[in-house]
């Protein structure tokens, strides 16, 4: 039997959360155990609820960066989805950064809205595409560039380069096993060298701190 993936919401609109509470109430492997109303709150009912996956307002009262922080540090399994009237670069930066693996736009699709919280709720990323281009944009350098990379501390390879680049589009590690034709396992060893070499404690954050480190421009 599918694990139910447990879901707090986090919204100062009563309204969306109601209504975003009766679409997940739709989707069988997905259950919402609690609603909060600030970004005080939202981090208080994480640590009441030990939830799966959280949904949080980017711009809700209180700091819904702050509070992303401060439940990642205290409970690194909880994975945060991001949402939003309109996309941000910025702010999608620094919810990555901060420690969210999903950012959203809060007209997504209800099917839409289901894979984002199974694939964060399974250890992988889902961000609105516009998003995913960006990190893109930015995770793939020239072979120039590439060059470079590899005299840098963290030692990062091209193929963990490349890797995380497949990270950042949400991708298993089968799917990117079956493009760059390696093992599942090969990859899985890779993610597990690129987290160490630069003391991530999972994909997404790994994702982060290339960009935040400023490993690539």
């Amino acid at each position: 039997m599918t694990k139910r993936l447990r879901v707090l919401l986090a919204d100062h609109l009563k309204l969306v959360r109601e209504g975003l509470n009766a679409l997940l109430s739709n989707i069988a492997d997905v259950e919402v155990v609690g609603e909060a109303d600030t970004a005080d709150n939202a981090v208080s009912l994480a640590r009441e609820l030990q939830p799966d996956v959280i949904l949080i307002d980017q711009d809700m009262p209180g700091n819904s960066l702050v509070a992303t922080r401060l439940i990642k540090a205290g409970m690194p399994n909880v994975e945060i989805i991001v949402m939003t009237d309109r996309v941000s670069e910025g702010k999608a930066f620094q919810a990555i950064e901060a420690g969210a693996t999903g950012y959203v736009l809060k007209d997504i699709p209800v099917a839409s809205l289901a894979s984002a919280v199974r694939a964060v709720g399974n250890g992988r990323a889902f961000f609105h595409p516009e998003v995913t281009r960006k990190l893109l944009e930015r995770l793939g350098p020239s072979r120039e560039q590439r060059g470079r990379l590899l005299l840098k501390p963290e030692g990062l390879t091209r193929r963990e380069l490349d890797i995380l680049a497949e990270l950042a589009r949400g991708n298993t590690d089968r799917e990117i096993a079956a493009k760059f034709v390696l093992a599942e396992g090969t990859v899985k060893t890779h993610i597990r060298h690129i987290l160490k070499k630069l003391g991530a404690r999972n994909r997404t954050q790994a994702v982060a701190k290339v960009l935040r480190k400023g490993i690539i421009d």
